[in-house]
């Protein structure tokens, strides 16, 4: 009779995140996992600001509604910055990640 092999709780843990990790990068390979596309979150100081953009997107047109294009470029301008920063942090965040994994790696 052969004896039972004991897998080590390190060298396990290592097979169980190997696994994980395998899984989440076919996620992302495949598009599943789009951080992007999640709205955010809607706390009270998000919904606030996204109110008072509203209103006063509201009171320019009232006020100006010559300048509706003129707003219209504006504000479209601001989305495209907005989602170049926000590309850029994530960036930033995934290289300071993998350099915070690759020094406790090398310790």
């Amino acid at each position: 009779m052969s004896k039972p092999q004991h897998i080590s709780v390190y060298y396990l843990n290592i097979i169980l995140e190997d696994q994980q990790m395998n899984n989440i990068l076919n996620k992302l390979y495949y598009g599943e996992i789009n951080p992007s596309e999640k709205p955010a979150p809607a706390t009270k100081q998000y919904t606030d600001n996204r109110d008072l953009i509203c209103s006063t997107e509201e009171q320019l047109l009232d006020q100006f509604p010559d300048c509706k294009e003129l707003l219209d470029t504006y504000t479209d301008a601001l989305h495209i910055e907005t989602q170049l920063e926000c590309e850029a942090d994530f960036e930033r965040g995934f290289r300071l990640g993998a350099a915070i994994m690759l020094n406790i790696l090398n310790e």
